[in-house]
């Protein structure tokens, strides 16, 4: 594998809210280690410095994005990180009559209704090509999850899990399933999630929603008490190559955004705790969600025949314009054409190690253990991707 340039950007909490990052720094005050104190400094610095630009806005816009009503209720994209949902997310972009939060939106959650031209001067110049994961291109309008916004507005954000990964699962329970937390916790994430949708519909002049956020696979319940209306899409896929993808998503985002160091075998088994967790809970709570607002689709089937899937979205969900938007869909998956998602090959080891986390999930979804590789000079042996 070629060597790959570092990509080094500023840490997500730089744009906290004031009140959202001393809640943080309190809370795992003990999770800060050697030189990310000094960070954590800087950090508190430039929050105070900014906070002009979040009492401006807030002052300015608060109010009318308060009182702003969705039209419509929203259509969620879920499924466990790495299984595709980005890809959906994509090819339902190219209808103009969905909005989605972007790059812009999570990089100044509390600014970009002002400050949008010094964000894109400044990410402009930063960002890098394509998703530091994959091939993705990543622009300053391409969507984002959700969360990532979040982090900069409520600890309940399951960001923690990349911040202090020696507490991932503890805070992935938190943060996620909401185990373990107080009712005023979960009142604080739901209230900053329905403000932050909100004002994206207000910055969108209120366009339908398309929210693809992983971490709402685990809080279906939650959502629902706010959008009990609202259209869901699951995308699942081969439980070991989610795996695999997400190791790869795990090393890189906690290689950015740490505060502590970490072994690459506890990210392994965090990776695989996770999984479990959150698919279990999946398919304990989608049964909560009508049947005629939900949708399971495999990744497999989206990369192999996506229009006809497409198709059938539009018409159980009765999403109107089909046949205008067919065009620039089939457009845009032609363009696909080609394209190669990474591959992996998986050693006895590795398959042993994570197998009592995925196989039980991988039986439920209609999967299969992969074949260990008989060379293990290109095999997963450590749980790299």
């Amino acid at each position: 594998m070629a060597t790959e340039k570092p990509i080094r950007l500023p840490h997500i909490l730089y744009f906290s809210t004031l009140s959202n990052w001393l809640r943080v720094l309190f809370r795992y005050r003990a999770q800060f280690v050697g030189w990310h104190r000094l960070q954590a400094v800087a950090i508190t610095l430039f929050v105070i410095m900014t906070l002009p630009i979040r009492l401006f806005e807030s002052f300015w816009f608060g109010a009318r994005i308060r009182k702003h009503r969705l039209a419509q209720p929203p259509v969620f994209i879920v499924g466990h990180w790495r299984s595709g949902t980005t890809n959906m997310h994509n090819h339902f972009l190219q209808d103009p009559q969905f909005a989605s939060v972007t790059l812009l939106h999570c990089a100044i959650p509390s600014g970009f209704l002002t400050w949008e031209w010094l964000a894109r001067r400044i990410l402009n110049r930063r960002l890098p090509a394509s998703r530091p994961m994959d091939a993705v291109p990543l622009g300053i309008d391409e969507p984002m999850s959700e969360d990532f916004a979040l982090a900069g507005l409520t600890h309940m954000s399951h960001y923690l899990n990349y911040f202090f990964p020696q507490i991932a699962e503890q805070t992935f329970r938190e943060t996620v399933l909401f185990e373990g937390v107080s009712d005023q916790d979960v009142l604080h994430w739901g209230n900053h999630y329905d403000f932050l949708l909100k004002k994206v519909s207000f910055a969108s002049k209120g366009r339908r929603l398309l929210l693809k956020n992983p971490p709402n696979v685990g809080r279906i319940r939650e959502v629902l008490k706010r959008y009990p209306d609202a259209k869901f899409i699951h995308v699942f896929r081969n439980p070991w190559l989610v795996h695999a993808s997400s190791m790869k998503l795990m090393d890189r985002f906690v290689e950015q955004m740490s505060f502590q160091p970490c072994t690459h075998r506890q990210i392994e088994e965090f990776t695989s705790v996770r999984y479990q967790l959150i698919m279990d809970r999946w398919l304990q709570d989608r049964s909560l969600i009508p049947s005629a607002n939900l949708v399971e689709v495999r990744h497999e089937d989206m990369t192999g025949n996506p229009m006809p899937v497409m198709e059938n979205i539009y018409r159980q969900f009765e999403l109107p314009g089909w046949e205008n938007v067919r065009p620039a869909l089939q457009r845009y998956v032609d363009s696909l054409v080609g394209y190669q998602n990474n591959e992996y090959r998986f050693d006895q080891d590795y398959l042993e190690r994570v197998g009592p986390w995925l196989n039980p999930i991988a039986e439920k979804l209609g999967y299969s253990a992969p074949e260990p590789a008989v060379s293990s000079s290109s095999a997963i042996r450590n749980s790299g991707a």
